[in-house]
């Protein structure tokens, strides 16, 4: 019998009887709302030093891949999805702070949304500003914020993993490349990656 050496991590918090009955709270709310006004909003990164991180080989035999010292500035993804495409989109170079995002909330998202649209995000603090809950408000829509420890309830994850896998494999090594390899990547997620 061979053993391999297996360890998955969770945080203990997930699991509390406060954030259980958040995480309920959450589902008896968008329960309610028809999925074609889901619309999911997040932002991640991505740099130059973006490489595949697992292979394939015999065994015993050894993998080598090369990664530059140098990852460069972050390029940060700012997005909105729904369950069948990408709503809006904006690549900022550099992180996101409180600013930016209410910069694309209202340059970005505002014009995509509808009556009837339900934005929903993490309650990280840049997404808790008054105007972005006023923007949305504005076109008739509205927003739930997503209960905490609960990435697994926002398929905007299984987007973020395509996403970066897609990158990783056409190995961007300048700005240029980065955008458009950024693009590309999005192009390719499909509603099945999605729905993941």
């Amino acid at each position: 019998m061979t053993i391999r050496s297996k360890k998955t991590l969770y945080l203990t918090e997930k699991h509390s009887e406060r954030v259980q009955e958040k995480r309920w709270e959450y589902w008896h709310t968008v329960r309610e709302i028809n999925q074609e006004n889901l619309v999911f909003v997040d932002e991640s990164g991505s740099n130059l030093a973006m490489v595949r991180l697992y292979g394939r080989a015999k065994i015993g035999d050894r993998i080598r891949g090369e990664q530059p010292q140098k990852r460069g500035r972050n390029v940060s993804m700012v997005t909105a999805i729904s369950l069948k495409e990408v709503v809006a989109s904006r690549n900022i170079y550099g992180c996101v702070d409180g600013l930016t995002f209410e910069a694309f909330v209202v340059r970005g998202l505002i014009a995509k949304l509808w009556a009837g649209a339900c934005v929903i995000m993490d309650n990280a603090k840049i997404h808790l500003g008054e105007t972005i809950r006023e923007e949305i408000e504005k076109v008739r829509a509205s927003f739930v914020y997503l209960s905490p420890y609960s990435p697994d309830f926002s398929p905007i994850e299984n987007f973020w993993s395509k996403v970066k896998n897609q990158i990783r494999k056409l190995k961007p090594r300048n700005y240029n490349d980065l955008v458009e390899g950024i693009a590309t990547a999005m192009e390719q997620v499909t509603q099945f990656d999605i729905h993941s």
